[in-house]
């Protein structure tokens, strides 16, 4: 009974309050964005400041160039894998991380730090980075509140976007499969053959001619002029329906897998007629061509 009293006359006066007196918003309210890739789940936490007419990165910006900036506000962006992952090809293992971006005119450098918990003026030291690289940014339409989402979701990967004004950065995301795929015989007589890839602006600056043919029951490609340094032919290891990865070799033995990179097929009457080859990481297309055999 001694404690009701009180109480009752605390929430007597709290409601007399204006409701913001109460629960008041926040300017830069929490948001979660969670994804599962092939069994992987990733998700983001942050902070969604809102740009309110200002100038969002440079000299005169909320963000000055080569500030070391959580992507987000408040308490430190944090992503979460219950897997180990790679993003943009860097190593990331199972765990959490603070993400810490430091904003340029043309390159951003992105580091995920084990120092997960921290304030967003708190950046924690280079030692505790587990990866750090850079990154292109892009442009998109306006964006008003920062967001981070997947636009693109593939068998192994994935592309996540951290968005805010027309100020877009984009990140892949590959995953370690749950199976390992494996074509038919008669899946890989889709896409043997020759393949004609002219010059593109903006990728490859001369034309190429890529083979694709069968060894040891699997797809193997030889690109001349090599398209990669002391690599004509590779491997293209399955990610999905007509996608490949490039597979390296060192020495005769199977050496590693480019998940950042892909050749894409369009199937067309039962066969493969012609292809893209993209840079994942970025959305860059490096080269276009068409079956000639």
């Amino acid at each position: 009974m001694r404690i009701l009293g009180p109480c009752l006359t605390l929430a007597a006066s709290l409601a007399l309050l204006p409701g913001d007196s109460i629960a008041q918003s926040r300017a830069s309210e929490r948001g979660t964005v969670s994804q599962v890739i092939d069994g992987t789940t990733i998700t983001i936490e942050y902070s969604r400041p809102v740009a309110r007419g200002r100038v969002l990165f440079g000299p005169k910006g909320v963000v000055p160039w080569e500030h070391r900036w959580t992507p987000g506000a408040n308490w430190a962006t944090t992503l979460e894998t219950d897997r180990d992952i790679q993003i943009n090809g860097n190593a990331v293992p199972k765990g959490r991380y603070s993400v810490w971006m430091v904003p340029n005119p043309g390159e951003w450098t992105v580091m995920l730090s084990r120092q997960h918990r921290a304030f967003h003026t708190q950046a924690p030291p280079d030692s505790s980075a587990q990866a750090r690289f850079a990154v292109q940014p892009a442009t998109g339409a306006h964006m008003e509140t920062l967001a981070w989402y997947f636009p693109v979701i593939a068998p192994q990967a994935a592309t996540l976007r951290l968005h805010w004004g027309t100020t877009v950065i984009p990140l892949h995301v590959a995953v370690q499969p749950t199976r390992a795929v494996v074509l038919s015989e008669e899946e890989r007589g889709k896409y043997i053959g020759s393949y004609r890839l002219p010059a593109l602006p903006g990728g490859l600056a001369q034309p190429h001619t890529m083979e694709v043919f069968e060894a040891a029951g699997k797809l193997r490609a030889r690109v001349l002029p090599a398209l990669f340094e002391n690599d004509a032919e590779f491997d293209l290891v399955p990610a999905g329906i007509g996608r490949f990865h490039p597979g390296w070799f060192r020495e005769g033995k199977f050496f590693d897998v480019e998940t950042d990179m892909a050749f894409m097929f369009v199937l067309q009457g039962g066969r493969a007629q012609s292809l893209e080859f993209r840079g994942l990481a970025e959305d860059l297309l490096f080269a276009r061509g068409e079956r000639v055999k």
